[in-house]
């Protein structure tokens, strides 16, 4: 009896480990025809020796290059407070005209609207008196520094009259410096030339947005009518996690990609980061300071571009902050050409057949850039094997002749 349980007990045994094997291998050959499916994107893209010779294809392999290590952090757009100003008035009163609209340009100092209040007349006529008692206390003044030179003045009519001239020209001073910041000319009021209206001034160069203003509306002082934004002075955060902190130095240079418009790429420079970590989460925000002229030239960029030249605070972005050298897979950028927002390659599928050449597509993950080569991690069987076996060609020059051949639009990596 006892005998018989064995025997079952280990035909179960063996039972459960075959079909514990049998499962895993194949899960294992699923997810390598998965891996293998994720390699190639195209297969057989067919080119004769004519049309290799006439598109000047030429092929070869990653090399081992120092290029920058990189951290990839995510993040987004943002507008400092210097870069941000609001249109608001000094007084309350009835907003009489505006000049500007939504969405257009302005430059500092600029009139973008004119808010009336008769209260206004007060504080002018207030200037004109203060401007004709400093012109009496002054003659009086002058007179009396003629009479000290002939001496026939009195010491201490003069040292009042003094007094008198620097009371009275400290009290213009200050009533038109408030006349200057509404906009209205101390000049003009000096000669009796009021006005009810003061004008509105932009205080920054930017665009007009979020206007609240209407005619005949009441404009009060804790208002903005509209505010301006300046998005050439757009910078980035990036969030960086507790890991990679030490590594992230004032200085470092980081390459901006736009989330929802593949291939445009921005540049940049790390000038600080918080000192603390984020709501919810154990990242760092990174403060990256874009370069004016990578700014300028995409906001700048013809009409007829995909990705229209517009920055705004609240873009999502990723970057790759560059934080020292390493050695590393690069090709020269040219063979890398973008689609739909990602990178791909071309290799040669083995010797040419009669003249006949077979190329595949393969997706990349690309790094640190120099401008002339691309960090790139490669599919395994584009490598070198293991036994010395030469890897795959890789087409390092014209690749977009064959990215054309795979009816998709793309251009090359930059």
């Amino acid at each position: 009896m006892k005998r018989i349980i064995l025997i079952v007990a280990v035909t179960a045994i063996a039972w459960t480990g075959f079909a514990f094997f049998a499962k895993q291998t194949g899960s294992e050959v699923h997810a390598h025809e998965e891996h293998e499916h994720e390699e190639v994107d195209f297969d057989h893209i067919p080119l004769t020796a004519k049309q290799v010779s006439t598109v000047d294809l030429k092929m070869g392999e990653a090399v081992e290059r120092e290029m920058d290590a990189t951290i990839e952090a995510k993040g987004s757009l943002v507008l400092r407070a210097q870069a941000m100003g609001d249109v608001a008035s000094l007084m309350g009163g009835i907003v009489k005209s505006i000049f500007v609209k939504e969405g257009q340009l302005v430059h500092k100092g600029q009139i973008v609207a004119t808010v009336e209040n008769t209260d206004v007349v007060s504080l002018q006529r207030e200037y004109y008196s203060a401007a004709k008692e400093c012109e009496l206390a002054k003659a009086d003044l002058e007179r009396q520094l003629q009479l000290s030179k002939q001496g026939a003045g009195v010491k201490r009519t003069l040292q009042q009259t003094k007094k008198d001239y620097q009371v009275a020209h400290a009290n213009l001073l200050g009533i038109g410096r408030q006349l200057s910041q509404m906009g209205i000319s101390t000049s003009a009021v000096s000669k009796g030339k009021f006005t009810t209206a003061f004008p509105l001034h932009a205080p920054i160069s930017g665009i007009v947005s979020e206007m609240t203003a209407s005619l005949g509306s009441y404009a009060d002082m804790q208002t903005p009518l509209m505010k301006i934004r300046n998005t050439q002075a757009v910078e980035c955060d990036l969030n960086v996690f507790e890991k990679d902190l030490s590594k992230i130095k004032v200085g470092n240079r980081v390459t901006i990609n736009l989330t929802n418009q593949p291939g445009v790429k921005l540049s940049g420079t790390v000038y600080g980061m918080n000192q603390y970590f984020n709501d919810n989460s154990k990242a760092v925000a990174v403060h990256v300071k874009l370069d004016a002229a990578s700014v300028k030239s995409y906001l700048h960029s013809s009409s007829g571009n995909t990705h229209g030249g517009k920055l705004f605070a609240g873009m999502y972005v990723s970057g790759k902050i560059a934080t020292g050298s390493q050695q590393c897979l690069a090709l020269p950028s040219q063979a890398i050409v973008n689609a739909d927002g990602k990178q791909y390659v071309f290799a040669l599928n083995g010797a040419p057949n009669k003249g006949n050449y077979s190329f595949s597509r393969h997706e990349v993950t690309t790094g640190a850039s120099n401008g002339k080569y691309t960090e790139v991690k490669l599919c395994n069987h584009l490598l070198k094997g293991k036994n010395g076996a030469a890897g795959k060609k890789i087409v390092t020059e014209n690749a977009y002749y064959l990215a054309s051949l795979t009816g998709e639009h793309s251009e090359h990596a930059h």
